[in-house]
């Protein structure tokens, strides 16, 4: 692995994710606080982002095979750049609508071929070391990004929040076109042994509820918040912490792998039943903050394992956009039935079904595991 060229790129992927991180809570809130959207709304909204990022990052990710990871990187960024200054001047539900799926399709050309990009960079041994580095970088900055909305919001109108993001956009794209390295890597490299020993279709089903709990969550959670009593600044502090417990996880994945193995997909299940259930049953603020710790060492075990287990594959960009659609089927279904569920019951009661998937999902993980070691020679 070349130190220096990824030292830049983890530090590109640092910033662009801090202004996602701040789009993170700002959207929904922007969308209740200036335009009164209620739960379905605010799902419609959170899902239409991920309708283009069901299919577009295979598409993407097999296209960066062929022509390279830089180039199709630099182009999604700069579309999140006139997206996140559209942001700060709409006057609508219908534009922030188009503005989702504009953020999809970003998406969709970003996060696959960074991903790629990694595993073009980082062969065989080095590859769970460079996957937790890589981790580390955005997920600090999903982490840092929450934090600044809130004291952007503290002193200053939602709006700035999204030209913030711009200007981070904007830093990202010079860091990235400084960034040398592999473009692309077909190279037949050795297989490590920390995610073999689990079946694509786990990992695939991982992924859909890892995005359909997320978005869900991150989406439904600051009008939830609110309702019982937590101030919008606050809101951009407990979605930090949630942000801080995933990039631990992350920072220690190379040992915790080793250690846990197959084993870190069931219990990153049992840690977001956990989370979901402590929403439902204690909406305040001290039950908040221990819902969202709870979340991010659930995020930080599911996610670093089913990435590592995806750039171990051949044509590592057709299979990280493999790998971030299945984050997308979730993410599109999760806050359109979530969304409708809170609107039409109650609004505590998407947690409550979150907590039972979740606790359903620890047979379904340990159940996979069992049958993947019976058939591993």
């Amino acid at each position: 692995m070349n130190k220096k060229p990824m030292r830049l790129f983890f530090l590109a992927i640092f910033l662009l994710s801090t202004g996602f991180g701040i789009m993170t809570p700002a959207v929904p809130l922007f969308a209740g606080i200036r335009f009164s959207a209620n739960e379905w709304e605010l799902g419609i909204l959170g899902a239409l982002a991920a309708l283009p990022y069901v299919f577009a990052p295979t598409i993407f990710g097999r296209l960066s095979d062929r022509v390279g990871r830089k180039p199709v990187i630099v182009g999604g960024l700069c579309i999140y750049f006139a997206v996140s200054l559209a942001y700060a001047v709409s006057s609508g539900l219908a534009q922030l609508a188009v503005l989702r799926v504009l953020e999809g399709i970003s998406f969709s050309l970003i996060w696959p071929c960074a991903e790629a990009f990694v595993g073009d960079n980082a062969l065989g041994k080095f590859r769970s070391a460079a996957v937790g580095l890589y981790s580390v970088s955005w997920s600090a900055g999903y982490m840092v990004g929450p934090f600044l909305m809130g004291i952007l919001v503290s002193f200053a109108d939602i709006t700035y929040s999204f030209v913030f993001t711009a200007l981070f956009m904007a830093v990202s794209i010079v860091i990235l076109l400084w960034v040398r390295g592999a473009g692309v890597s077909n190279i037949e490299d050795h297989v490590t042994e920390t995610a073999s020993k689990v079946g694509m279709p786990i990992i695939i089903y991982t992924m859909i509820l890892w995005g359909f709990s997320v978005l869900s969550f991150f989406f439904l959670f600051p009008a939830y918040a609110i309702m019982n009593g937590i101030p919008p600044s606050y809101i951009g502090y407990l979605v930090g912490l949630a942000g801080l417990l995933r990039t631990a996880v992350f920072l220690f994945y190379n040992r915790l792998v080793l250690f846990m193995k197959a084993m870190m997909l069931p219990a990153g299940m049992l840690f977001l039943s956990l989370s979901m259930f402590v929403s439902w049953a204690a909406p305040s603020l001290y039950g908040f903050a221990l819902s969202v710790l709870l979340l991010g060492l659930s995020l930080g075990f599911l996610y670093a394992y089913s990435l590592v287990y995806m750039l171990n594959k051949p044509a590592k960009g057709l299979y990280a956009g493999l790998f971030e659609s299945s984050i997308g089927t979730g993410e599109l279904i999760g806050p359109l039935i979530m969304g409708y569920v809170g609107f039409s019951i109650a609004p505590s009661f998407p947690y409550l079904i979150l907590g039972i998937i979740g606790a359903f999902s620890i047979l379904v993980t340990l159940r996979g595991i069992r049958i993947s070691y019976r058939r591993a020679p």
